[in-house]
């Protein structure tokens, strides 16, 4: 889904020959509007199946934002995976485990936000591209 989305991206994003590229203000007026539709956005990342997936409580309303959000949360999640299952199976207590976790999820967190503001920005020069 991730692989998709970003070579639907590339390829959009992509200029036609002789196109004209668009201009920064409208780029940052469609980073206005994508990151407005991305506060709507209600969701987590839960184990399925062994990987990490996207849950997703309450859309954005926007199918591209959802997955970017959801694209940004698993790949970031993902390398941990093994450190997460060892916390939640060890034998410390709820509120360690709970700590242990909270640790993990603000490293991960700016791996997180980068990765979204890459993604609003591709997002936001296909949209200001048409």
């Amino acid at each position: 889904m991730i692989a998709a989305l970003t070579l639907m991206l590339a390829q959009a994003a992509a200029p036609a020959a002789g196109a004209e590229l668009p201009s920064e203000e409208d780029v940052a007026r469609e980073i206005v509007a994508i990151n407005k539709v991305l506060d709507k956005w209600n969701g987590g990342i839960l184990k399925r199946d062994g990987k990490i997936t996207c849950r997703l409580e309450e859309s954005s309303g926007d199918q591209a934002v959802d997955v970017l959000r959801c694209g940004a949360m698993v790949a970031c999640y993902t390398p941990r995976v093994d450190e997460l299952d060892a916390i939640a199976s060890s034998d410390a207590s709820a509120d360690e485990r709970r700590a242990q976790m909270r640790a993990i999820m603000d490293e991960v967190q700016p791996c997180v936000a980068n990765a979204e503001r890459e993604g609003v920005r591709r997002l936001a020069f296909v949209r200001a591209s048409k």
